[in-house]
């Protein structure tokens, strides 16, 4: 029955003029974007401005975009069946959404309708390979990445070919129609001789018949390549390309819900055992640590309408950025003697907002007294985004966005400069102070295995910080806000550059604007592109300058973002 469909398809797609019956076939590829079978559109319609989750909801299915030709991604098998990495992740949000792997509906997608399909609702999610960059922030939200596509090389171990440095002189195949040419161009570690092939099966046979030393492209063809050519190895991936699952913006709900059912996965190991049945030997990407406990949220908590909130607009026509901040939270965000804020973020804040409206000037700042007053300054709009030493954990991702992050307020060592103690093991069997409640004090149990620390709890860190002038403590475990306030205004302290936790610090959104959120995180990454925000944070802190999160492409910077 199964091989009478497919044939019952091919006549199909022969009757209606189709040229192209490679996307049929599994083991047929003639170009990269094969022309899609669209199957007839759902009867039931949902209003525009209904949320993805209660449309799922209310179908009692998830319904995916996918392509049929990214094997061992997403691909139509010998009997007819999709099978494939994006296939098993999609049924395992099925699984975990509405308790059935298969409350699930697939519909054939390319690269240029998935976008599309999204935004108009024809499918709730797409895995399609598809690329996370900067430019396709504005189309398009984005789950975490579970797969780097970047450029690399398939070839025979005998040729000694390990990467770009061993391509000079050598002869290397790439797909004419592919960015493999401009990649290699870009590269000026070595000087290959290039081999332009019209089709894939026929750079694939190059690489065979040894016409080429080594086949460079984007890894997934390379590991569909590596399975038909005997003895074949991937090596020397140069690029870095995320490849992520997109979905509908501006539904805030269906974002905190992705997020963290992905974080979960990469945790109980459900994406790991993936990886190993489709991808063995290939691990997938890594995921920033996001503290906190929080579980994802519940379908039927979904709300029925997308969100409308447009802050971009509300800078745009205000002209000036509106920023909460605490006054009293040095080197972070602070008021100086005279009253004036400072701190190294609100100097990023304004670097931002330069880069938005042309001036350092063009920002508000309105203190906060507590994170009480902050949250509620945010909510009412008085406030367009919140900052200080806002911590990004899986709680707080339930009722705010965040930035990506740009500090790292991990736990680490305070001590005598005399002392300047710089690990654990140092403090064996030694007195060390935390404050009761904070977050060192959490993690003190896990730090201690195997460092024999001897935590001593106090009620405040000017206690905690009394005891170590005394003698008391040997060292304070702490977060490094308060530790490098007073080693910035003091003499006599050491704060030790490791981080024992990892406390992500990043700008919070008011939920639900996509558009704004984009805005922030990607000119975070152009200032870091331009070098500015190394240069302040350098003149801010004494520590290696952190690497922030980095995207391919080139999106705008400006307000013309949601225009």
């Amino acid at each position: 029955m199964k091989r009478w469909c497919l044939c019952l398809l091919i006549l199909v797609a022969l009757l209606a003029g189709c040229s192209d019956l490679a996307q049929l076939i599994p083991s047929g590829e003639t170009t990269e974007e094969p022309v899609a079978w669209v199957p007839p559109e759902e009867q039931t319609t949902y209003p525009p401005q209904m949320s993805t989750a209660a449309r799922i909801l209310a179908r009692g299915e998830i319904v995916v975009g996918v392509r049929y030709d990214l094997e061992p991604f997403s691909y139509i098998t010998a009997d007819s069946q999709l099978a494939g990495l994006e296939i098993d992740l999609a049924r395992e949000l099925a699984r975990r959404w509405l308790g059935s792997a298969d409350a699930i509906r697939f519909r054939q997608v390319r690269s240029d309708t998935a976008y599309q399909y999204v935004s108009e609702g024809t499918v709730d999610l797409v895995f399609a390979g598809l690329a996370h960059t900067q430019d396709a922030e504005a189309r398009a939200d984005f789950s975490p990445a579970y797969f780097d596509n970047g450029m690399a090389l398939l070839t025979f171990p005998d040729t000694g070919i390990q990467g770009l440095a061993e391509l000079s002189d050598r002869r290397v195949g790439i797909l004419g129609w592919t960015a493999s040419g401009a990649a290699l161009s870009a590269s000026t570690v070595s000087t290959p001789t290039v081999t332009t092939y019209d089709h894939y099966f026929d750079v694939v046979a190059g690489l065979r018949m040894r016409e080429v030393d080594a086949y460079a492209d984007q890894y997934h063809r390379l590991e569909r390549a590596r399975r038909t050519i005997a003895g074949t190895t991937i090596v020397g991936k140069w690029t870095s390309e995320p490849v992520a699952m997109i979905f509908r913006q501006d539904d805030p709900f269906l974002y905190n819900l992705v997020q963290l059912t992905f974080r979960d996965m990469a945790a109980d190991g459900t994406r790991d055992a993936l990886f190993a049945r489709w991808l063995p030997g290939t691990s997938p990407s890594s995921l920033p640590a996001l503290p906190g406990s929080a579980a994802p949220p519940q379908l039927a908590e979904a709300p029925q309408q997308v969100s409308t909130l447009d802050v971009v607009a509300r800078v745009r026509d205000r002209k000036v950025l509106a920023v909460g901040y605490f006054p009293d939270l040095w080197p972070y965000t602070a008021d100086r003697a005279d009253g004036v804020p400072t701190g190294f973020v609100l100097r990023l804040v304004e670097r931002m907002a330069e880069l938005w409206l042309g001036s350092t000037s063009s920002v508000s700042f309105v203190p906060v007294s507590d994170a009480q007053d902050a949250r509620n300054r945010l909510d009412r709009g008085d406030v367009d985004l919140l900052a200080g030493n806002w911590v990004h954990t899986r709680d707080a991702e339930l009722g705010n966005d965040f930035s990506i992050p740009f500090l790292d307020d991990g736990v680490s060592i305070m001590s005598l400069a005399a002392s300047s103690f710089t690990e654990l093991g140092q403090l064996s069997g030694q007195p060390v102070g935390v404050v009761a409640g904070s977050a060192a004090e959490v993690a003190v149990p896990a730090l201690s295995q195997g460092t024999g620390l001897s935590a001593v709890g106090y009620p405040s860190f000017a206690d905690a910080l009394a005891a170590l002038q005394s003698g008391e403590v040997v060292a304070l475990l702490t977060e490094r806000q308060p530790a490098l306030e007073v080693h910035f205004r003091e003499t006599g302290f050491a704060v030790s550059d490791r981080r024992f936790t990892t406390r992500p610090v990043a700008f919070v959104l008011p939920e639900g604007d996509s558009d704004f959120r984009d805005l922030v995180s990607l000119t975070l990454m152009a200032l870091e592109a331009q070098g500015i925000y190394q240069e302040l944070y350098s003149l801010w802190f004494d520590d290696a300058v952190p690497q922030l999160q980095s995207l391919p492409g080139h999106a705008a910077t400006s307000l013309s973002v949601g225009q």
